[in-house]
């Protein structure tokens, strides 16, 4: 197996706070919002947002892998979205749930959840920003929210997972204080995407 950590260490983070401001600069520092996917028009919302997400996410895996997410999870990319969106459903506002910034017209421009593993951490997961919306320093307030929230909820370790191509958030993450660590109990992506991901962790 390579040694992924080139792809995390072996990037420059000078400037990480403002990584994303290349387009119409830094949007004010407006908390995202919990949804709640029990509600029809938010669990559609985010089923949007999901799979667009995944879209971008199966292309990339194609391009560097030579397989997809149907070809490792077993099932469409429709099914799966719905899949992990239930899994959303089922998490208490104790202990996380995904949360949304939405625009002055309540579109949703950038998402991102906290879920509970099995030895207790938070996981944040699905960081994303529809490609609109970028260079507004979504991602960074993302990872910020998400932090503050976990701390909020009593939550004393922080873990997510990334893909080695996702290097504009691999500088987010670093600048954020995560370290790369092992594979973790819980983690989302199945055995044959670990060449090609990362874990990182960090305390709160």
């Amino acid at each position: 197996m390579p040694d992924v950590s080139v792809w995390y260490y072996g990037v420059s983070v000078a400037g990480a706070v403002n990584l994303e401001n290349r387009g119409g600069g830094q949007l004010a520092r407006v908390a995202f919002e919990r949804v709640d996917l029990g509600v029809c028009e938010q669990r559609d919302e985010i089923l949007d947002i999901s799979m667009a997400y995944f879209q971008w996410m199966n292309d990339e895996i194609i391009a560097r892998c030579k397989f997809s997410i149907p070809d490792i999870v077993g099932m469409s990319l429709d099914t799966y979205v719905s899949y992990t969106t239930d899994i959303g459903r089922r998490i208490g506002p104790n202990e996380g749930g995904v949360y949304v910034r939405r625009d002055d017209a309540g579109q949703i421009m950038a998402m991102g959840g906290i879920r509970r593993l099995p030895d207790g951490a938070a996981e944040i997961v699905r960081i994303f920003t529809r490609p609109q919306f970028r260079g507004m320093g979504l991602g960074t307030q993302a990872v910020d929210h998400l932090l503050t929230e976990a701390r909020q909820l009593g939550y004393g370790m922080v873990r997510l997972d990334t893909g080695v191509f996702m290097t504009s958030a691999h500088k987010i993450y670093h600048a954020a204080g995560f370290q790369l660590c092992e594979p973790y109990a819980g983690a989302e992506p199945p055995e044959r995407l670990l060449p090609y991901w990362l874990y990182l962790q960090r305390s709160l």
